[in-house]
């Protein structure tokens, strides 16, 4: 199924390139001809020759599309090693003439490749390149056709939800041609997608448009997936009768031909499945007519007696639940108004002991313990009055420690900006107050370091706290300002700072980049720790 798109993708890319009659673009568009008309080895022969023409006349454009054929002719006798070889000489070709049209094709080509050989990463890239390149065209038509090859490699690796999103443009785009074998095989692909997702009335949908199309197109192969889809619909409906019969008219449509071994164990898969159950059916049969109505009407008192205790015994049990789980949300979050109120009497016990220090570094040392300090017992707040006692909500947190932070080195308003870049989540204790800590170092070695020259007037100092999620869940912190490019710690200071971010960092399995230049100074840090919610 996914060969017969491929196929026609690259013969619909393959057409006719070049306008000016030389003898070199004469031996092309023979080879081209003789690879439709599948002789591989007579256009191999002729592209050849037609290659040494065109290198004498150094014709880029018409290198490029040689190139392309003999790649696409490689793969089509199974030579892959050949594959790359040739298209990646063709790319370089493409990129020379600006011929955008034959670069695109050349990386669908590539993709091609590596989805043979399941290297579905690498495939998904060159699809996508070659997307973004046909779209760069405006050829919209093209551009879905690749959508679809890239639901195939989204199949391959089970992703089906993903799989039905590229296919459906695809099928869209094909509904003004309802009648043609790309619309065909964008309800191929709809009805076997839905199939792995057990959504057998989806299925059926695009299915019997399946089996009408392919009978009017002449189209045996593709008749006998819409016959063989027909079986898993029904088997998924657990109609076991439909479907065995169903199977046997797939098999039947290859009585003259050998069906492979996979398809004959799907057959004996679902003809054991329907006689299992027409046996139970028909035990179930002989139980009921041995059964009196005396017995029946004591089994359901005793069966309605029984349910009326349990749902007693369960209403019960739920009530005490509830209260239990109100008893512990209410000293969870006790606990924690007690330990932000230890933290808070901390945070003043050094506030009061800085105010007797006279030497700057000491106090520059107890000042960034109290912000420390301070950030715990934020954390330990937002527990205590937040809906959840195990869970921050971050965006709001990193809000208030900004503007705390602001106000414990004694910024005036509108000196320095905070800017938050936060998306909305939650993140349990063992990961949020490493990560406020972490934080606070590198928000206060800007307040310290970064705007120690004056910026221009058009340029306001600014720090940018940002702090997302990726697909697989996992956290990406960056804290950045436009400041003079020197927010590290100077080389007079003590490092304790530096120490306790690649510490915490280790920690949460988090890996720093730093990043300083004339426009400012930012820190990214990627954790290997999913988020909670």
């Amino acid at each position: 199924m996914k060969r017969n798109l491929t196929f026609i993708l690259l013969l619909f890319f393959s057409g006719s390139l070049f306008s000016q009659k030389s003898e070199a673009d004469s031996l092309y568009r023979l080879g081209y001809e003789k690879g439709v008309a599948g002789d591989w080895d007579g256009a191999t022969s002729v592209l050849l020759r037609g290659l040494s023409l065109a290198e004498k006349e150094n014709n880029a454009k018409l290198l490029c599309g040689i190139y392309f054929q003999l790649g696409k002719i490689s793969a089509n006798t199974n030579n892959y090693d050949a594959v790359l070889q040739n298209i990646n000489k063709g790319i370089p070709q493409c990129q020379a003439c600006k011929d955008t049209s034959g670069w695109s094709r050349i990386e669908l080509l590539k993709g091609v490749y590596y989805l043979k050989f399941k290297k579905l990463d690498s495939a998904l890239v060159q699809f996508q390149l070659s997307q973004n390149l046909f779209m760069a065209l405006k050829d919209t038509m093209a551009a879905v056709g690749v959508l679809a090859k890239m639901g195939n490699a989204y199949e391959m690796a089970g992703d089906y939800v993903q799989a039905e999103k590229c296919y459906l443009p695809y099928y869209d785009a094909t509904l003004n041609q309802p009648n043609s074998y790309a619309h065909m095989n964008a309800n191929i692909f709809l009805a076997a997608n839905y199939c792995y997702q057990e959504k057998p009335d989806k299925a059926k949908f695009h299915n019997d448009k399946l089996l009408q199309l392919s009978q009017a197109l002449n189209a045996k192969f593709e008749y006998s997936n819409g016959l063989r889809y027909a079986a898993l619909i029904e088997y998924h409906k657990k109609n076991f009768e439909a479907a065995y019969k169903a199977m046997t008219r797939y098999a039947d449509f290859y009585q003259d031909s050998l069906i492979p071994e996979q398809q004959i164990k799907q057959v004996e898969a679902v003809k054991a499945e329907y006689e299992t159950e027409k046996k139970d059916a028909q035990i179930r049969l002989q139980e009921e007519q041995l059964n009196t109505e005396r017995l029946r009407f004591w089994a359901l008192l005793g069966g309605l007696g029984l349910a009326l205790l349990a749902g007693i015994g369960l209403m019960v049990l739920i009530i005490k639940l509830r209260k239990r789980n109100k008893e512990k949300e209410y000293l969870i979050k006790e606990i924690h108004h007690r330990v932000k109120n230890n933290l808070q009497i901390l945070s003043s016990l050094l506030h009061l002991q800085s105010r007797q220090i006279t030497d700057d570094t000491a106090l520059d040392a107890v000042r960034e313990g109290q912000n420390r300090v301070d950030a715990m017992g934020l954390i330990h707040q937002k527990l205590y009055m937040g809906d959840h006692v195990a869970k921050v909500e971050m965006k709001d947190y990193l809000q208030h420690f900004g503007q705390n932070m602001l106000e414990s080195f004694g910024v005036e308003e509108g000196n320095i900006h905070m800017e938050y870049d936060v998306e909305p989540m939650y993140l349990d204790v063992d990961t949020a107050i490493p990560l406020g800590l972490i934080i606070n170092e590198l928000v206060t070695n800007s307040l310290k370091y970064a705007f120690r020259n004056k910026q221009p007037a058009d340029q306001p100092n600014t720090i940018r706290i940002r702090l997302h999620k990726d697909a697989k869940n996992l956290l990406h912190l960056e804290v950045a300002d436009n400041g003079t490019g020197q927010s590290a710690e100077p080389s007079g200071g003590t490092g304790f700072g530096s120490n306790l971010i690649k510490m915490l960092s280790k920690k949460l399995k988090g890996h720093m980049e730093v990043q300083q230049s004339a426009a400012g100074y930012a820190t990214r840090i990627s954790f290997e720790r999913a988020i909670v919610d």
